[in-house]
């Protein structure tokens, strides 16, 4: 059975993803991305027990391509829905997506609270650098010089956002 949708009627379409592309805009990971997960689910047969929490911002369509169980979730609150879907159904496979406004910047207190307490699900984080879906504002991860529909020359490492990558990663790793 092939995790990714035939036909569904929540596409405009109508059409599944087999022989079609994806609404995403062009260069956009979450193709790929959604193609690595489903056949990764596929390969290790969990389909079945797998439930995507999906936030909003470009991730909440994971819906729309994936046959998995899937709840949305408000903005930045994805890792807490895991959690919550982890911890009542222990035998299931918890896979939050989020995209790098959403984990990074909204939910950075979900995600950190997440790795500290150590219950096992499975968080992608797709980066992007900006707040795609709102227009490509400025986000946490927009690299210094990167312009963005806020920063038209670029961002300014003195006056935009802090850029704390490598430090979110520690701690993240480490369990906070």
């Amino acid at each position: 059975m092939s995790v990714y949708y035939e036909k569904f009627s929540r596409h405009a379409s109508g059409q599944g993803l087999k022989g079609q592309t994806t609404h995403y805009c062009p260069g956009c990971g979450h193709g790929l991305a959604h193609n690595y997960l489903s056949e990764t689910i596929e390969e290790l047969d969990i389909q079945d027990r797998t439930v995507a929490i999906s936030p909003v911002g470009c991730s909440v369509f994971l819906y729309y391509y994936m046959d998995v169980g899937n709840t949305q979730a408000a903005h930045g609150r994805a890792p807490a829905v895991a959690i919550g879907h982890k911890t009542a159904n222990p035998n299931s496979i918890v896979i939050s997506y989020q995209g790098d406004g959403d984990l990074a910047s909204i939910g950075l207190a979900e995600i950190m609270q997440a790795a500290q307490m150590g219950i096992p699900i499975t968080v992608i984080f797709i980066n992007n650098a900006t707040y795609a879906m709102t227009g490509g504002q400025l986000a946490p991860t927009t690299l210094t010089g990167m312009k963005t529909a806020t920063t038209p020359y670029g961002r300014d490492r003195f006056t935009g956002k802090l850029e704390r990558h490598a430090a979110h990663c520690v701690v993240l790793a480490t369990g906070g």
